[in-house]
């Protein structure tokens, strides 16, 4: 008995220690989400941008330093960036900006809308100047607005190109006996061919060459029009050879010095006013963005305002998450905003590839509504296509970057049957029905006919009635909507030239866009409300101690899972959503 007691007690004293340490944390971690930023700058700094960058549409907070084990998955909002530099370009203290090492977790649109930022943050009269050790080709496009760029003499740098794969499973499943069942509407709709071929189909080769060079054709001509490379140098580059040297891209005019830090930085101190010997003040640009978020969520505005609505992920039923587009959220969303008689006009933030194609049309009807009352400029990200595209046809006015992928205008539906794995594993399966088709979706059996002509008819449906909602919001005759949809994706540039977008531009553009609309044009009278609130620090380690850890939740951290299963539906339904195979590197 007093082995037993001496067991009970030592558990219940370590249950309660370790209860008393996880409330520390969580006072700790409060505090720390609370602090006072730090205002005592000095009277010359510089912000600095360095190391991997992860651009999303939301900001997310950093980890504190006791956490540092923990999987820090923080990214930085592109309205935030957008905002924080605009500020940067009218603070006395920041005399310039410096790219130190930077490699870019982004897509080509969003970092050609960084780059236009740091753009307008150069005609304020101040500096943005990079050094690099190692240069990638997506985070030369961000460099290239620089006045100057140096790299260390030992660096390297890569000019590849742009490609997009595909991974392919029929073989896989007719090895263990799983029998695929996939009805499409639209040929270029590729997203089922994961699992119905071996390799991608014509019309899918067609779409993806025409998108990736679309992409390689706007990146040569920012890079034309910020360092006079030519297309031709740079496909040179691309063609023979993976690595370059910095010798390699000084010759060419890519950079304009080869020198080591200590150099580089002396140059920087010499653009600040400063002497050579004294220490110089860099601000991470991490630090000065949550700053101005802290100093942003005190700030009092006018009544007026306007909303900003950010859908980011796939689109599904029910409540949203960090990566879902809920339907019930964004229905919510939509009508509080439309009730609002603060909020003059609304920018609709789309980074998606779709999703349920039932969800799709849930905020559709709602952005369309807001539009009968408010102007609804919508802003497309890296992506907003087929569902993504679904939700944006109603709205007042469309915009669209270059690289942006778009279009997919069609549906799918798929499923599985396990008849002849079964067999081989030996399970056999039994039933009574009291209707023919009592067992409809039921994996031990193929489909019969009927079965699939009724899934059919659903398809059709619903592709009849997105066509119908795109011809409707942009102002198309039907029959022309057919032609340029077929699930086909386009590139901003190629949308633009056949009627799917009104104009290029990216979200700041479509924030003025807004305000004009509205009649508000004085930056003074009134405020950009986001929508819906990024998470806090707390409310974010709390979502982290409560994260799963099972096997699969290990397998899905490998990338190539990670796409698979984030995107194979895991619903019933009809769907409206981008292959998952359209990953541009």
């Amino acid at each position: 008995m007093g082995k037993f007691f001496r067991c009970f007690f030592a558990t219940l004293f370590g249950t309660v220690f370790g209860v008393i340490i996880l409330i520390g944390l969580f006072v700790g971690v409060v505090l720390l989400s609370m602090k006072i930023p730090a205002t005592d700058y000095k009277s010359k700094n510089v912000l600095v941008l360095k190391n991997t960058v992860s651009i999303g549409e939301v900001t997310t907070p950093s980890m504190p330093a006791v956490f540092a084990g923990m999987e820090n998955e923080t990214k930085f909002g592109l309205y935030d960036m957008l905002t924080v530099l605009k500020q940067a370009a009218t603070d006395d203290k920041i005399n310039g900006i410096v790219l130190e090492d930077v490699v870019l977790d982004a897509g080509y649109a969003t970092v050609q809308e960084l780059a236009e930022a740091l753009m307008q943050f150069k005609a304020s009269g101040k500096f943005v100047v990079g050094h690099f050790n190692a240069l990638a080709q997506k985070s030369y496009l961000l460099a290239s607005v620089c006045d100057e760029i140096s790299m260390s003499s030992e660096g390297m740098a890569e000019f590849h190109g742009i490609s997009s794969a595909s991974v392919h499973y029929k073989d896989l499943l007719e090895k263990v006996g799983v029998k695929p069942i996939v009805i499409r509407c639209g040929k270029y709709k590729s997203y089922v061919e994961s699992v119905t071929s071996n390799k991608m189909s014509a019309e899918n080769r067609e779409q993806k060459k025409a998108y990736i060079d679309a992409i390689w054709n706007s990146y040569a001509a920012s890079l034309h029009a910020n360092k006079h490379v030519s297309a031709k140098t740079l496909n040179l580059l691309a063609d023979s050879v993976l690595v370059c040297s910095p010798n390699d891209l000084f010759s060419v005019g890519m950079i304009d010095t080869i020198c080591h830090a200590d150099v580089f930085w002396n140059s920087v101190k010499d653009k600040m006013g400063i002497a050579h010997s004294e220490s110089i003040s860099k601000i991470s640009f991490r630090t000065y963005l949550e700053d101005y978020l802290v100093k942003a969520q005190a700030d009092t505005t006018g009544n007026q305002s306007i909303a900003l609505i950010i859908a980011q992920g796939g689109i599904e039923m029910g409540k949203a998450d960090d990566e879902a587009i809920g339907s019930d959220s964004y229905v919510n969303l939509f009508q509080k905003v439309r009730e609002d008689s603060a909020i003059r006009s609304v920018v609709f933030r789309i980074n998606s590839g779709g999703g349920s194609a039932l969800a799709s049309e849930l905020i559709w009807r709602e952005v369309a509504l807001t539009a009968n009352e408010k102007p609804v400029i919508v802003s497309m990200g890296d992506m907003a296509a087929s569902g993504g595209y679904y939700i944006a046809a109603p709205a007042t006015q469309i915009l669209a970057t270059p690289s942006t992928l778009t279009g997919s205008i069609g549906v799918f539906g798929m499923s599985m049957t396990a008849e002849q794995l079964m067999k081989k594993i030996g399970v056999t399966y039994d039933k009574v029905n009291t209707h023919a088709h009592s067992d409809f979706g039921n994996i031990s059996r193929d489909m019969d006919p009927v079965e699939v002509r009724a899934i059919e008819k659903s398809i059709d449906k619903t592709y009849a009635t997105f066509k119908l909602r795109v011809a409707e919001g942009r102002g198309l005759p039907v029959d022309y909507v057919e032609q340029i949809a077929q699930g086909r994706v386009w590139s901003g540039n190629d949308a633009q030239k056949n009627g799917l977008v009104d104009s290029l531009g990216g979200l700041a553009d479509a924030l003025r866009i807004a305000a004009e609309k509205a009649g508000l044009t004085d930056e003074e009278s009134y405020s950009v409300r986001v929508f819906p609130k990024s998470k806090s620090l707390p409310e974010m380690l709390y979502g982290r101690f409560n994260a799963r850890s099972s096997l699969m939740d290990k397998l899905s951290e490998i990338t190539e899972v990670k796409q698979l299963t984030e995107t194979i539906p895991t619903k019933s339904g009809v769907y409206a959503q981008l292959p998952y195979s359209m990953i541009v590197e």
